[in-house]
C-alpha cells in the first residue's frame, strides 16, 4: 500500500479544508468527531490572535506553579527564537539579573549578558555574583520538552516540523490536539498533513468523551495503517467499554498487522539484495580471476580491503579542499579504489601469480600469504580502526511507501553492484579486451599465435577482476568502518557464490549472490545469524553435491580439466 497523495487543489477548496480542520480528517469521521474538531479550531485561532508579547518574568518566581505555566506560554507562543532559548534555559544558561531574564553562555568573570531572545549584548560585562542562575529541576525539564514540541510544530524546517507532528500524537494532551489542528489548518506539505491527521487521531482516541469520535479515529488509523497506533488500538480493544469502538479497534488491529507484514516482507527483500550485492560485487572479481583464470587468489578479499583505505585517503585529502567540493569525495574515492586495487592485482600477477599458473596449489600458499602480508603492511600505515564519514547525500533514505524506509547508502551499493555488472558484461563481450581474454582463457596456443600478447592480457584482467573489488570496499565503507582483514569476512561467501553460480559464469554470480543474501536474512529472524550462515553452508553443499557445475555450466582453463 502506497502513502496516498493528493494534488494540490483550488484557493476555494485549500479554505474549505482549513475551515473543516482538515478535509481528509474530517470527511472521513462521523459528524461528532468533525464538529468537535471544528470547534477546536475556532479556539485555536482564537487564541493565535489574542496571544500576549512573549514575557519570561515568570521563570524566575520562587513558586514552581508559576515557573511551569511560564514555560507552557512560552511553548504557545510561536516565537521563533523561543525553541533555542529554551534549550539554553535546559543547560542552565539562563539568569536573573536584576528584574530581568539574560543569556551567558561564556564562563568569563565579568560575563556578557545577552537578550533571551535575539542574543544581542545587552550593555558591559557584569560581575557573575550579581547572575542569579533560574533553577531546572526534573519537572522544568519534562515541560521544556514539551513546550519545546509545540514550537517545533510551526518550524519552516519541515526535517523538524515532522518528528514533532508525530511525538505530539504520541504524547497526547489537550495542548497538542489543539496546536495539531492549528497545524493542520495552514499544512500545506502532504506527509505532515497526514501525520497531523494521524496523531490527531491518537489523541482522539484517548481523550475521546463520545464513543463515536473514538470509533471514527480507530477507523482512521486502521485506514492510515498506521504502525505507531497499534499500541492504543489494542488498549482500546481490550479497554475500551463501548462495543462499537472495540469493533472498529479490532478491525484496525488487523488492517495494520496486514500491512505491518507486507512491509517487513519487503525489508527483508531488500536487506537481502542489499546483502547479495556485497557477495556479488566480490564475486565479480573473483568471476575473473578465478573462474576464467583459473587462479585461486586468496588475497582477493584483501583488494577490498585496499579500495576500502584508497577511499579513506581521498576524503583526507577533500578535508584542505573548499567546502563546496568536500562532499563529492566519495565519487572519486570509489574511481581511486578501483585504480588502487587494479594497480596492486596488477603487480601481484606480474611477480608472482604468473609463475604460477597452473599449479593451483601453490598459488592458493603463495597468495594466502600475500594476504596476510598485505593485512599488516595496512595495520602498520593506518591502525586498527578507522572510518568513512558517508556524505550528506548518500545520508537517510527514501520511503516508498509508509513505513518502508529504504537507506540511500544501501540503494547506492545496489547501484554500484548493476554498474560494475553492466561494465563486466561490456568488456568481456562488446571490446577488444572482452574478446582476445575469451580466446585466451579458451586456447593460449592459438591466441599467441595471432599475435595476442598473452601475458599482458593475464595482467590487465587480473588487474581488472581486482579493480572490481576494490570499488566494492569503497561502497562497503557506507554500512561499516575499516579494518585491515575486514576482506577476510568476505572472501570464503564470495568462493561460494562463484561456484554456487558456476565457476566463471557472470550471470551465475549474479543470481547465487541474490540468492544467498536474501536467504541470509530470511532466515536471521528465525536463528542467529551464525546459524544462518550454517544453514546457508549446509544447503550450498548439498547443492553442489546434486548439480557440482553450479547454476550454469563453467567456462574458461577450469572447465577443460
Amino acid at each position: 500500500m502506497g502513502t496516498p497523495t493528493t494534488a494540490p487543489e483550488s484557493t476555494s477548496a485549500s479554505t474549505r479544508t482549513a475551515a473543516s480542520g482538515g478535509r481528509a480528517f474530517g470527511d472521513r469521521m462521523p459528524s461528532p468527531l468533525s464538529a468537535f474538531v471544528r470547534r477546536l479550531l475556532i479556539i485555536a485561532l482564537a487564541v493565535i490572535a489574542h496571544l500576549p508579547a512573549l514575557d519570561l518574568t515568570g521563570l524566575a518566581s520562587d513558586q514552581r506553579p508559576q515557573r511551569l505555566a511560564a514555560i507552557a506560554a512560552i511553548g504557545a507562543s510561536r516565537e521563533p527564537a523561543a525553541a533555542a532559548f529554551l534549550e539554553a534555559y535546559r543547560l542552565g544558561n539562563a539568569f536573573r539579573l536584576g528584574e530581568r531574564i539574560v543569556l551567558v553562555v561564556d564562563a568569563a568573570d565579568p560575563a556578557t549578558p545577552l537578550d533571551p531572545l535575539s542574543r544581542a549584548p545587552l550593555g558591559a560585562p557584569v560581575p557573575r555574583s550579581q547572575l542569579v542562575e533560574l533553577e531546572v529541576s526534573r519537572p522544568e525539564i519534562r515541560a521544556i520538552t514539551g513546550a519545546l514540541t509545540l514550537l517545533q510544530l510551526t518550524n519552516p524546517d519541515r526535517a523538524v516540523r515532522l518528528p514533532a507532528v508525530v511525538k505530539a500524537g504520541d504524547v497526547g494532551g489537550d495542548t497538542n490536539r489543539a496546536a495539531l489542528v492549528q497545524v493542520l489548518a495552514g499544512e500545506s506539505d502532504q506527509s505532515v498533513a497526514k501525520a497531523a491527521r494521524e496523531s490527531l487521531a491518537l489523541i482522539e482516541l484517548s481523550l475521546g468523551t463520545e464513543a463515536a469520535s473514538r470509533a471514527a479515529a480507530a477507523t482512521l488509523l486502521g485506514e492510515a495503517c498506521s504502525g505507531r497506533a497499534l499500541g492504543p488500538l489494542r488498549t482500546r480493544a481490550a479497554e475500551d467499554p463501548d462495543p462499537l469502538v472495540k469493533t472498529a479497534a479490532t478491525a484496525a488491529i488487523a488492517d495494520i498487522e496486514r500491512y505491518q507484514s507486507g512491509v517487513r516482507a519487503a525489508q527483508t527483500a531488500f536487506a537481502g539484495i542489499s546483502a547479495g550485492s556485497i557477495l556479488i560485487i566480490m564475486a565479480l572479481g573473483l568471476a575473473i580471476t578465478f573462474g576464467l583464470m583459473g587462479v585461486i587468489n586468496m588475497a582477493h578479499g584483501e583488494m577490498l580491503m585496499i579500495g576500502a583505505y584508497a577511499t579513506l585517503v581521498v576524503q583526507w585529502v577533500f578535508a584542505y579542499l573548499p567546502a563546496p567540493l568536500q562532499p563529492y569525495y566519495f565519487i572519486l574515492g570509489l574511481g581511486a579504489g578501483f585504480l588502487a586495487a587494479a594497480a596492486v592485482g596488477w603487480l601481484l600477477e606480474l611477480t608472482i601469480i604468473r609463475h604460477l599458473y597452473g599449479r593451483p596449489l601453490e598459488t592458493l600458499l603463495a597468495t594466502w600469504g600475500i594476504s596476510y602480508l598485505l593485512v599488516q603492511t595496512v595495520r602498520a600505515a593506518f591502525g586498527d580502526n578507522q572510518a568513512v564519514v558517508a556524505p550528506s547525500w548518500l545520508t537517510g533514505g527514501w520511503e516508498p511507501v509508509q513505513d518502508l524506509v529504504l537507506p540511500w547508502n544501501r540503494l547506492f551499493i545496489i547501484a554500484v553492484t548493476i554498474t560494475a555488472i553492466a561494465l563486466v558484461w561490456w568488456v568481456l563481450n562488446r571490446t577488444r579486451l572482452g574478446l582476445v581474454l575469451r580466446a585466451t582463457v579458451q586456447s593460449r596456443r592459438t591466441a599467441a599465435s595471432l599475435g595476442v600478447n598473452t601475458r599482458r592480457i593475464d595482467g590487465l584482467t587480473f588487474a581488472l577482476g581486482s579493480g572490481i573489488a576494490g570499488a566494492g570496499g569503497c561502497a562497503l565503507t557506507l554500512i561499516g568502518g575499516l579494518k585491515p582483514d575486514m576482506g577476510q569476512e568476505f572472501i570464503i561467501d564470495s568462493f561460494l557464490v562463484v561456484a554456487a553460480g558456476g565457476v566463471g559464469n557472470l550471470w551465475g554470480v549474479v543470481c547465487a549472490g541474490l540468492g544467498l543474501g536474501i536467504l541470509n536474512k530470511v532466515l536471521e529472524p528465525w536463528t542467529q545469524a551464525v546459524f544462518a550462515k550454517v544453514i546457508v553452508l549446509v544447503g550450498i553443499i548439498l547443492f553442489l553435491q546434486a548439480r557440482p557445475q553450479g547454476l550454469f555450466p563453467p567456462k574458461g582453463r577450469l572447465s577443460d580439466g
